[in-house]
């Protein structure tokens, strides 16, 4: 297989792989014809680390531009961008990163800790607002599944709030 440091401007199809070298992050080039891809390639998805703070109820969750791992778990697959990015929010709610507390007690973040977030219709079509601040979502979420004043105050006091 063939890398490139650049996209090339032949008439062939390519991706960019974004992998470490060196201990290094870089992106590379290859040709589509090279790869067996699976069914989600081509959909939009968030990236989490797949390792990740200490496992404290209600941490900020490191994102890839700032975090130092070297391994990802992608989360959903979508057709659209905004679904992609209405996930995106979710993940940065309080509501969402307290219920992922529940079984997160250590630094790794395998899917199986995300059972107790619910899983939430990212599309237009969603009883959430997703278009409105983090804040406002949290209020959404709590309100969706019956949360009591005192379950909200846990929340908005141990979970760190994430931009």
């Amino acid at each position: 297989m063939i890398f490139f440091d650049s996209r090339p401007s032949d008439s062939n199809d390519y991706v960019q792989v974004i992998g470490r070298l060196d201990n290094q992050r870089v992106t590379k080039w290859i040709r589509t014809d090279y790869l067996k891809v699976p069914d989600n390639f081509y959909k939009y998805k968030v990236f989490v680390p797949a390792a990740n703070g200490s496992g404290e109820l209600g941490e900020t969750l490191s994102t890839p531009l700032i975090g130092r791992t070297e391994l990802f778990i992608s989360i959903g697959s979508f057709d659209t961008e905004l679904e992609a990015q209405n996930l995106l929010k979710y993940v940065k709610t309080k509501f969402a990163r307290g219920m992922l507390g529940v079984l997160k007690v250590t630094q790794h973040n395998p899917p199986a800790k995300w059972a107790k977030v619910p899983l939430e219709d990212f599309t237009e079509h969603s009883d959430v607002y997703w278009s409105v601040p983090i804040g406002k979502i949290d209020e959404q979420l709590y309100r969706k599944y019956g949360f009591n004043q005192k379950q909200i105050d846990f929340f908005e006091e141990k979970v760190q709030e994430m931009k």
